[in-house]
């Protein structure tokens, strides 16, 4: 049975965005966040991404059920003057007079303007931007580097060697290059890597802490207004399904970004002329992306002139400004979108929560382009050295 929408009385581009948001929502969900990456440069980097954040969260989420519950009330203690509740980064001296400030009053005293102010007080301890930053590099730099791995050792590691791996890698884009030979290529992909995860993680603390000031504002006017008929479950209700999308957001981002970095980070490791193939095999796999699997492309320099998007793929092809979909409006019809302006396969992924990789076409072949980096991880790998 199909569902018929009725999308003539908005305009071309209303039109363009529903369509391409209905599409996007599609290819967004491969998989449930939960099953591992199929890859394993990247599989434990994406699963420690994602419980550092996740921690973070959950911090957030039983705090907050302790100050709502009065845990934290502190009986008898004179009240202090309210402190400013501007949101930028507190010093702990500010987080210190919020927490005296908050204990002083019981939970049913508190003003619209002391739940929010809670809010504020735990995103800053728990969910800071700062920290969010230092986490993103962290993922940025090693998912980038963990491309190099892949393009520079010759067999897939096993779990166990990819940990040994990650630990001795660096953290940040400055270690990396003060560690290792980097060309101008590879350390302009550690930067934007760097630079686009930050973004991501900081608009998604604010994001979640906007999301989570409305539900509470929502919850605490009601019962100013003694609003009836609201169950005193709603809250918790509510609370839960937010917290539940702030999880999964964490994890797109983790299984995104990594992932993203991670085949960028293969393909500037390349040399020109080599042949890699397309993997697109994992649960719930969506058409885009099953089209795509097992296709072979050759890597080139991104200002070759002559370079053909059906076949060769490069350092900056990527999907932005494109469209899955292959309808747009012109009007009031629907007409074909020209190859320009759809997706087309990506250096990266081919959209948030991809799980496809790369891996060399012709295995026997290892034209990864750092002799040196290629011998610190034999080096690194060596059983014998294991047992020294």
């Amino acid at each position: 049975m199909g569902i018929f929408l009725d999308l003539i009385h908005l305009s071309p581009e209303q039109t363009d965005r529903a369509i391409g948001y209905i599409l996007k929502a599609v290819h967004d969900h491969d998989g449930d966040g939960d099953e591992p990456h199929e890859s394993p440069f990247i599989r434990r980097l994406i699963q420690l991404f994602m419980e550092r954040g996740l921690q973070r969260i959950d911090a957030v989420q039983s705090e907050l059920t302790k100050w709502q519950a009065g845990k934290y009330h502190a009986k008898g203690v004179e009240v202090p003057l309210k402190p400013p509740g501007a949101m930028v980064r507190w010093t702990e001296a500010e987080l210190d007079l919020v927490r005296i400030y908050l204990r002083a009053l019981p939970p049913e005293a508190w003003t619209m303007a002391d739940h929010m102010m809670l809010v504020d007080f735990l995103f800053q301890r728990y969910l800071p931007a700062d920290d969010l930053r230092t986490e993103a590099e962290w993922m940025a730099t090693r998912s980038s580097l963990m491309g190099k791995v892949q393009a520079n050792l010759d067999h897939e590691p096993s779990l166990k060697q990819a940990d040994v791996i990650l630990a001795a890698l660096p953290n940040t884009a400055a270690q990396a290059a003060e560690q290792f030979l980097l060309s101008p290529m590879q350390q302009a992909v550690l930067e934007i890597g760097q630079a686009k995860a930050a973004e991501y993680v900081t608009r998604f603390s604010d994001e979640a802490r906007a999301r989570l000031r409305s539900v509470i504002m929502k919850d605490a006017e009601q019962k100013m207004l003694a609003v009836r008929g609201v169950p005193d479950s709603a809250l918790q209700t509510k609370l839960f399904d937010t917290f539940a999308a702030m999880n999964r957001d964490w994890q797109r981002i983790a299984v995104t970004e990594a992932g993203n970095n991670a085949l960028v980070g293969f393909i500037a490791s390349l040399k020109p002329g080599t042949k890699v193939r397309r993997v697109e095999r994992y649960v719930n796999v969506c058409p885009n992306c099953r089209r795509i699997d097992g296709k072979v492309m050759t890597v080139v320099d991104p200002a070759d002139p002559n370079k053909n998007p059906d076949t060769d793929i490069w350092v900056g092809k990527d999907n932005f400004g494109r469209s899955a979909s292959p309808k747009k409006r012109v009007g009031d019809e629907l007409v074909d979108r020209t190859p320009d302006e759809m997706w087309w396969i990506p250096a990266g992924l081919m959209h948030p929560n991809c799980r496809g990789r790369w891996v060399l076409a012709e295995p026997d072949a290892h034209p990864g382009d750092d002799p040196e980096f290629a011998a610190w991880l034999r080096e690194l790998l060596d059983p014998n050295k294991e047992t020294a």
